[in-house]
Formats: C-alpha cells, sequence, structure tokens
C-alpha cells in the first residue's frame, strides 16, 4: 500500500475487472480505508460499468484501476476519458496492465503509452512491476500466452477542468504586437534616398512621338494590336488623301516558286519571278478545267 501514495482525507476510487475475487477487492478496500481514514472515501467501481456510473465530475483525488490480479483491465481511450472527468484538477490517476512481449493477443507498452499521452494526462511515469508464480499462474488462466509483463502507469490530471475555457484579451494582445511589429525595429537606419539614384536625363519627361513602339523600326507602320494611336494616326491621313501603304507578302518567298510559298498563298501554280516584276497569266490558265 505504501506505493499507491495514498494520504488521509483522500476520495480513492478503486477500479476492477470482473474476474477480481470479491475476497481481494474487499481486502484492499479494508486497507485502504486504513491510510484515508473516515475523513477520505474509498469506491469500488466495476470496469465494465464505470460508463454507466453516477460519479460527478472532480470528485476523487486518486482512481486505482488494475491493481489487483489479473491485471487485465483494458485501459481504452473511452475509459481514460471517463477517468479524467471524474478525477479532480490535480488529482493521480494510477493504473496496472499486462503488455505483450511478442506476439499475443494483448496490446505493446508502446501502444500503452500513446493512449495516456493522448488522453491529457501529465507527467506520466511507468515502471514494470514483479510477479509471484501464483499471480502468474493466475493471470495464465486468462491468457492464450505466457509471453507478458506488468506494468504500472501514473499521471496527473492538468489543473483545470475538463472542458473548462479562459477568455483571451485580444486588445491587449493587439496593443502588444503593435508594439512589436514595427518598421522601424526590422530595417537599417542608413537607408539611401530612391531619388539620389537618378540624373538628370532620367528626370526630363520623355517626347510623346517615341512613346509610339510602333513607330520604333523607321517605318510608319501600325503593330496588329496597335494600342499606341498610330493605327488611329494613320487612318486618318488615309482619308486626307496620303496612299496607303502597300501590304507585302506575309512571308516574301513569293517570287521564288511553289516550293517556297505558304498554303494560302495566291502565287501558287504559277511560275517563279523577279521581285517586283509584274506577273501575269497565260491564256491557258485563264481557262477553266472541262
Amino acid at each position: 500500500m505504501s506505493n499507491l501514495g495514498l494520504n488521509s482525507g483522500y476520495k480513492v476510487l478503486l477500479v476492477n475487472s470482473p474476474d477480481v475475487s470479491s475476497a481481494k477487492i474487499i481486502s484492499l478496500v479494508e486497507e485502504i480505508s486504513k491510510v484515508v481514514t473516515i475523513s477520505g472515501s474509498v469506491k469500488v467501481e466495476n470496469s465494465c460499468r464505470i460508463s454507466k456510473g453516477d460519479h460527478n465530475s472532480s470528485t476523487f483525488d486518486v482512481i486505482l484501476s488494475g491493481i489487483l490480479s489479473p491485471h487485465n483491465v483494458l485501459h481504452e481511450a473511452k475509459i481514460l476519458e471517463i477517468f479524467l472527468q471524474i478525477v479532480k484538477p490535480g488529482g493521480r490517476i494510477l493504473i496496472r496492465e499486462l503488455v505483450r512481449l511478442n506476439d499475443g493477443n494483448l496490446r505493446t507498452e508502446e501502444s500503452l503509452q500513446t493512449e495516456l499521452k493522448l488522453s491529457g494526462l501529465t507527467n506520466i511515469v511507468g515502471k514494470e512491476i514483479s510477479l509471484n508464480d501464483e499471480e502468474k499462474v493466475e493471470i495464465g488462466k486468462h491468457l492464450e500466452h505466457q509471453n507478458f509483463v506488468l506494468v504500472e502507469y501514473e499521471g496527473v490530471k492538468p489543473n483545470f477542468e475538463v472542458g473548462s475555457s479562459a477568455r483571451i484579451n485580444l486588445a491587449d494582445k493587439a496593443k502588444t504586437t503593435a508594439t512589436v511589429w514595427k518598421l522601424s525595429d526590422t530595417v537599417d537606419d542608413d537607408l539611401i534616398d530612391s531619388d539620389q539614384l537618378l540624373d538628370e536625363d532620367d528626370m526630363k519627361k520623355p517626347d510623346p512621338e517615341n512613346l509610339k513602339v510602333c513607330g520604333s523600326s523607321g517605318k510608319r507602320k501600325a503593330c496588329k494590336n496597335c494600342s499606341c494611336g498610330l493605327a488611329e494616326e494613320l487612318e486618318e491621313n488615309q482619308g486626307k488623301g496620303e496612299p496607303a501603304p502597300v501590304k507585302p507578302s506575309s512571308c516574301g518567298n513569293c517570287y521564288l516558286g511553289d516550293a517556297f510559298r505558304c498554303a494560302s498563298c495566291p502565287y501558287l501554280g504559277m511560275p517563279a519571278f523577279k521581285p517586283g516584276e509584274k506577273v501575269q497569266l497565260s491564256q491557258n490558265q485563264m481557262q477553266a478545267d472541262v
């Protein structure tokens, strides 16, 4: 009993599997009652009925589970959740469970550790509990193999109620953030003035005529998708008598012959001619095929 860490005035919950004998339970309850005295209390609960118990939240100082042989209480997430609900903030949960050494129908110690951590327990410590021959024989009656060890784990419920909440003062947080994140705190003092990087030529205003990118080639010819206004200007000048620009060949290879002409070339089927030469069709080419 000295290893269970009980004191006078403690409210203790003893959780056992249905396989534990009544004599063992009565003996342990009497032993615990002597330690917690009349100012404390001891309650006994069947592990299979723990979810149907009428225990109020934050009732017990200590929960002892699976302490008695055959130690076959399975501490899964559901039962650990109930333990966390009914134990007091800062209260202790002490469990003992059989784990397998290799292949078998028990879970590994690593799996048990993970379950305990995910439940919300803190300050978890564990150790292996030695078993005498009588206990091994009794445990063996409930297992198909003998490759097991008994481990004990103890954890503490965090010092707040399950499901509790705390108000966050966002106004004070915003003030703190505004104080920390200042631009002056994140840049160097000796910055270069960007205006000092400009010379006199950079400050001159450009000639509007030079902004017409379509005329950059030296020829007053508008681009296909002209957006600088040159297309409109040329169209306006055409209305004033200025000759319309001659559309050159799109590829410039029409005079070389069919081998160099495009699929849509209007000169397809005609002989090669000299650049600038007026192409005339023969009488045979002017006649329709029959």
